[in-house]
């Protein structure tokens, strides 16, 4: 039987979930069987572009990106995603954990997917692939809680790595933004078609992902900030740490000016009269040291010290 034929049974529908890039063969097969467009075929495995909605006659195709690494590089990959009449297709280049959570999903929700319609399944793969960025937001919200405890006991010694930390979480942030804000805008989209390839009520479903993916992005926003204000707090603490050690070193310097002065003078290679007394010694370091305790005590009072 040809995938058409299936098109024509009454309450059938399938999924196809292609786990790497087919060749020339099996894709001209879906062309013909199914009516795909051929642009819909170039864009399936498309990794170049951002997430978008491209509609066609009597299909669409949705571009999506799953994060997978975390730890080292950030490792993405495009999900391709096509709904039709009585047909999903899903595509990525490699096998992904997603796709068992989502397949682990329809087992145990059968009655509610299976007999709903394909749209009900395009609902449970964006609403999985919307929990997988909220299980990476999850994680970045522990490592951002971290780093704010860190930054109100910074250490000289801290700086650099919490600046590495941070960086490396607003890249992460930045990723997660890349992948759903563009997701955002395609279901916008997908919501104001005039296809009827989605029901009414598998509509309120893929609201309900569209609200997810917004508040999302808002949390993403959220995170940024308190990033961008624990950096502020970083440039802070060493702006003030450098004010201190500027502050030291002027005092310092401003308490050894009189002190030069008076040993440059006394350094003359001249013959002084008072030179000559046994009193002059002592009588030079008092002075000396009267001066510094002078100007410690005038410093005190300006409030400079």
């Amino acid at each position: 039987m040809q995938l058409a034929d299936l098109q024509h049974e009454h309450g059938f529908f399938y999924w196809i979930d292609i786990t790497e890039k087919p060749g020339e063969v099996f894709l001209n097969q879906l062309e013909q069987q199914l009516g795909l467009h051929e642009i819909a075929l170039d864009n399936l495995f498309d990794t170049l572009h951002n997430p978008r909605l491209l509609e066609f006659e009597d299909h669409l195709l949705l571009a999506a990106r799953v994060i997978e690494a975390w730890k080292t590089e950030l490792d993405t990959t495009s999900l391709g995603i096509v709904l039709g009449k009585g047909f999903l297709i899903t595509a990525h280049e490699k096998p992904l954990d997603l796709m068992d959570q989502i397949l682990q999903r329809v087992k145990s929700n059968q009655n509610q997917v299976l007999v709903k319609g394909a749209d009900r399944l395009l609902y449970l793969v964006l609403d999985t692939l919307t929990d997988h960025y909220y299980e990476l937001l999850d994680t970045l919200s522990d490592r951002i809680d971290a780093i704010d405890d860190r930054a109100t006991e910074l250490s000289q010694k801290q700086d650099l790595i919490l600046q590495r930390d941070i960086l490396d979480t607003k890249r992460q942030l930045l990723a997660i933004h890349r992948a759903t804000a563009p997701l955002r805008d395609a279901l916008l989209n997908l919501r104001r078609t005039n296809r009827n390839l989605i029901s009414e009520a598998n509509e309120l479903y893929l609201r309900d992902v569209f609200e997810h993916i917004l508040q999302l992005l808002d949390t993403v926003e959220t995170y940024r900030e308190i990033l961008s204000s624990t950096t502020e707090l970083i440039m802070s603490a060493a702006s003030n740490r450098m004010n201190e050690i500027m502050t030291f070193l002027t005092v310092f310097t401003t308490f050894f000016i009189p002190v030069n002065f008076i040993a440059g003078f006394y350094g003359m290679n001249l013959v002084m009269p008072e030179a000559r007394l046994s009193v002059t010694y002592p009588i030079v370091i008092a002075l000396m040291a009267s001066l510094i305790a002078f100007m410690f005590v005038w410093f005190k009072r300006k409030r400079w010290l």
